[in-house]
């Protein structure tokens, strides 16, 4: 990615977080992430329609990275070598950028943009916990599979729910395995 596109991206993602931490998300203007990101509003305009894109932006930069094919060694971890298909592992993967962006995310779940956010997240699970019932990484159930989906993806919200209300002090590792302990 151009790292012109980076820098914006961070500014307005800082941006976004400090502004969620001074106030609440209906009172966000455009011009508030403007002032604050120091970025032009066409700058803006070229990357976001609407403070909403902002925060949808967000959740596809984190799960958009950890589906992709290309994993690469990063900062605080590296699944590199990691099958993609190894869903310990992915589940993992996506516990480390949810803690990368520990900060921002708190923002996120404490401000009226929780439930939006979280939308974006089961919409980004759904699949993955669909291939997880299907692909016997978890027990078959004799449920539908759309409610046993469902149930599997919340399963998920809710062990980050607990994780970033205790302020995320275990390791992603630890998480996950919680994650499928709750769904055996």
């Amino acid at each position: 990615m151009d790292k012109r596109i980076i820098k914006t991206q961070d500014a307005v993602y800082n941006a976004f977080k400090q502004l969620l931490k001074e106030k609440n998300y209906s009172q966000i203007t455009i011009e508030n992430i403007l002032e604050v990101s120091k970025i032009s509003r066409s700058t803006f305009y070229s990357h976001f329609k609407t403070k909403d894109e902002v925060l949808k932006s967000i959740t596809n930069h984190i799960f958009g990275h950890v589906f992709s094919h290309s994993l690469s060694v990063e900062k605080t971890h590296d699944f590199s070598k990691s099958n993609i298909f190894d869903y310990n592992h992915l589940f993992t993967h996506i516990l480390y950028h949810l803690h990368d962006e520990k900060e921002l995310l708190q923002a996120i779940l404490m401000n009226s943009t929780r439930d939006e956010f979280l939308l974006n997240m089961r919409n980004n699970l759904m699949p993955i916990s669909k291939i997880l019932i299907q692909e016997k990484f978890v027990p078959q159930k004799d449920i539908p599979l759309i409610l046993y989906t469902s149930m599997v993806t919340e399963t998920f919200i809710l062990v980050v729910d607990y994780w970033f209300k205790n302020d995320c002090l275990e390791s992603p590792e630890k998480i996950t395995n919680y994650f499928f302990n709750m769904n055996n």
